[in-house]
């Protein structure tokens, strides 16, 4: 548990905004404000406050109440995200696989990441979904190298992110792997697919995530991601 303390303590002290960066860590852990407040002794309304930056950043000593709130608070309930984080943590990713992998400071809307890399829908619903970050995965490599292990560390700090797969020939390999996985990315985007597999389309809808698809090349693919904040 200290390792992830510290890794979101460290996060939310380096931020530019702390008080954005703690309410990005109480949503991954799905924990509303009240609860935080009761743990803290605290009124719900002091926790949004810091949260939206009407008070004074928050100083080191009341993040680490707030990281420990959180962290007790997903003990009690189980502790499912922090298994998820700490399998994260203790396992490396298979980087040659792996082109970009990031957290957002601010979440954005599956809407504006299509946007973003001029992304066309295949198939969509809850398009205003928030996610907090993307991986970039070379699926041709994945496909060769990569083991289930490796494909669960594709979801970096959480799963609501977008999962970009490159150099895909038509989305059927991806989809399947999805398919048979316990954790699904938020929104699912291909690059390079000329054609997209009738499969993929119908794996989307089972699992109800959205499938884009860019024809953005990879180097302004990466360049347009590696720009969101």
């Amino acid at each position: 548990m200290e390792k992830i303390a510290i890794h979101i303590t460290g996060d939310i002290v380096l931020s530019e905004n702390p008080g954005k960066a703690m309410k990005k860590w109480r949503e991954l852990f799905n924990i509303p404000q009240i609860e935080v407040a009761r743990y803290l002794g605290v009124t719900p309304s002091v926790v949004s406050d810091y949260e939206v930056g009407r008070r004074r950043n928050p100083g080191v000593g009341m993040i680490k109440k707030y990281v420990h709130a959180l962290i007790e608070i997903d003990k009690e309930k189980g502790g499912h995200t922090l298994k998820a984080l700490r399998r994260i943590l203790d396992t490396p990713p298979s980087i040659k696989a792996i082109l970009s992998i990031k957290e957002y400071e601010n979440p954005i809307t599956i809407e504006e990441f299509a946007r973003t890399i001029d992304a066309k829908i295949a198939y969509g619903e809850n398009l205003g979904n928030i996610i907090y970050g993307h991986t970039v995965v070379d699926s041709i490599k994945a496909i060769l190298e990569m083991d289930g292990q490796d494909f669960l560390n594709l979801y970096g700090w959480t799963t609501e992110r977008a999962l970009v797969f490159t150099n895909v020939s038509s989305g059927r390999s991806p989809m399947v792997a999805i398919r048979v996985s316990n954790m699904k990315p938020r929104v699912v985007v291909f690059q390079g697919v000329q054609e997209i597999d009738a499969l993929a389309i119908k794996l989307a809808e089972v699992e109800n995530i959205p499938l884009l698809i860019t024809k953005l090349d990879i180097r302004e693919l990466l360049k347009r991601l590696s720009d969101i904040k």
